[in-house]
């Protein structure tokens, strides 16, 4: 059985730590994971749950925000915060390897780098599992520079990306493989056909998820719509939040937008959803619309990124390049004289979220990263 170390970015169970956890639970009695976490979160719970053992030591992301006068004050501190955090998880990861004598150091997201540079000094294959386009969605400054980063994740002995938009973005056709997440087992999805009278939003409130594309399209919508619904599940920063509770007061939407804010029931409320709206401006994935798909929700997506990439064409959902369109797939999919090709979309879309999303293709795909590095080693 082979030992992995996995170090995840975060400890919040949202995009990629779930998708972490599919890949342990999919290679339960092949893997034997070893998880190192920044602090102690929901995470921890999680894997605790499943009996993996789970490790805490405060490091920090490559990554550095420069929006306030604050962050400009701060900066040299955070820098050094960074590098003592670094090495205090290093002698760690040191340690564990002695007691564990891990095969593979898996590094959860292309915002950390101690899982890279622990693999360098331990002599160990590292895999590098890239999920976000960083820059493009996140707004902020990388350590050493972007081309820097590129370079370094080009030094692993895998790049793992989450689409084929991840790979090509960081140019990684040496070392890099697509696979897609598997964000839940074939078994789970459903298919409901009978919707209720909202449509769903499940995704971090900021201007780059999409959050206000979203409230200014249901507001023209809801002109000639009287009924629906908009829910909204997420958090923001504060002042962002304050900034959509304003719009809906301004516009007097109160009774027809709901902010859920975090839930762990998001995909009960897709699959009674009329749709799920994906309007993240660069995504490098999307689990949210993957889950959607599977839980027989439609997706009225933003063609960009990895949304354009799992919805494909309109045979697997509705994509959008303007507000208008967005307004015209929210009017389409709440009329009945649609209902039928609505629902075939539905089928549709959930045939490809069993062929490509499921946990179970992840799990294999993965393992046959982790085979291929052993093979190389022994080699």
């Amino acid at each position: 059985m082979k030992n992995v170390l996995f170090i995840s970015h975060d400890s919040v169970m949202y995009g990629a730590p779930k998708s972490m956890l599919n890949i342990i639970d999919g290679l339960k009695g092949k893997v034997n994971f070893t998880v190192l976490v920044p602090y102690n979160g929901e995470l921890v719970a999680e894997l605790e749950k499943r009996g993996v053992k789970v490790y805490i030591s405060r490091f920090y992301w490559g990554e550095y925000f420069l929006n306030s006068f604050k962050d400009y004050v701060l900066l040299l501190f955070r820098i050094i915060r960074y590098y003592v955090g670094f090495s205090r998880t290093y002698l760690l990861i040191k340690k564990l390897h002695f007691q564990e004598s891990f095969d593979i150091i898996h590094t959860n997201s292309g915002v950390i780098r101690v899982g890279f540079f622990s693999s360098k000094f331990l002599n160990l294959p590292h895999v590098w599992h890239i999920r976000e386009f960083q820059i493009d969605d996140y707004q902020i400054n990388v350590l050493y520079g972007f081309s820097y980063l590129k370079k370094i994740i080009r030094k692993s002995e895998k790049a793992i990306c989450v689409s084929d938009a991840i790979l090509n973005y960081f140019d990684l056709k040496d070392n890099g493989t697509t696979i897609y997440n598997g964000v839940m087992p074939i078994n789970e999805g459903k298919m409901n056909y009978n919707k209720e009278d909202y449509f769903i939003y499940a995704s971090s409130l900021s201007v780059n998820k999409g959050i206000f594309d979203v409230l200014v399209a249901f507001k023209t919508f809801c002109k000639n719509n009287k009924t629906i619904e908009l829910i909204v599940c997420g958090n923001g920063n504060g002042k962002v939040t304050e900034m959509i509770k304003k719009f809906i007061k301004d516009e007097n939407l109160m009774d027809r937008i709901k902010l859920y804010g975090y839930r762990n029931d998001i995909l009960s409320l897709m699959c009674h959803a009329k749709a799920c709206l994906m309007a993240s401006h660069n995504e490098a994935f999307g689990r949210t619309t993957a889950e959607a798909m599977f839980m027989g929700c439609p997706i009225i997506g933003k063609a960009s990124g990895g949304t354009l990439e799992i919805i494909n064409n309109e045979k697997y959902g509705f994509l959008y390049n303007s507000n208008k369109e967005l307004i015209n797939w929210m009017e389409k999919v709440t009329k009945d004289e649609n209902r039928d090709s609505v629902n075939s979309i539905i089928g549709n879309a959930h045939e490809r979220a069993v062929e490509l999303f499921s946990q179970e293709q992840l799990s294999d795909k993965v393992f046959e990263v982790y085979n291929s590095l052993s093979s190389e080693k022994s080699n």
